[in-house]
């Protein structure tokens, strides 16, 4: 009986490219459909150090110290690999939950100084600014197919 040779040999059948960054493992728990990860990584998680494989974080105050083995084995399952989750004493980043909500606090804060949004909000009382999105692609020209017919040519002439 001969080994199996190649890189498959030994595998796991799921087994993923290396990870260089923590936020591509959370989009790769996004891309699995793994809602409830997902959502630990970017609510519960303050990232300190990350290898593929290793994950230095901090958790946030309500978090239960017992979901970091819960983690570990959820992670090794989500990339094939085994996982080593350590809880380190230093603060960590924010997390990203906490990161995406000061961007948009950000961009809030920007739109509100704009003097054209303040003669708005002056203009129409007890209005507010709810959500502020960035347009990322120009509106495209309407098409061909969305003009009116052009009109028939006569045959008289």
């Amino acid at each position: 009986m001969k080994p199996a040779l190649g890189p498959a040999a030994g595998a796991a059948p799921d087994a993923v490219p290396l990870l260089g960054r923590f936020e591509e493992l959370v989009a790769l728990a996004t891309a699995k459909r793994d809602i409830q990860l997902k959502t630990v990584l970017e609510r519960d998680v303050r990232l300190v150090r990350f290898e593929d494989g290793h994950l230095e974080i901090a958790l946030e105050p309500n978090t239960s110290k017992a979901a970091i083995g819960d983690l570990s084995r959820r992670l090794g399952d989500l990339t094939g690999r085994r996982w080593m989750v350590v809880v380190s004493s230093e603060q960590g980043q924010p997390t990203l939950r906490s990161q995406q909500q000061a961007r948009e606090a950000e961009a809030k804060r920007g739109v509100l100084a704009d003097p054209l949004v303040q003669r708005v909000l002056e203009r129409f009382p007890g209005s507010e600014v709810v959500d502020v999105r960035r347009r990322d692609v120009e509106p495209e020209a309407p098409a061909a197919a969305a003009l009116p017919p052009a009109p028939e040519p006569d045959d008289d002439g």
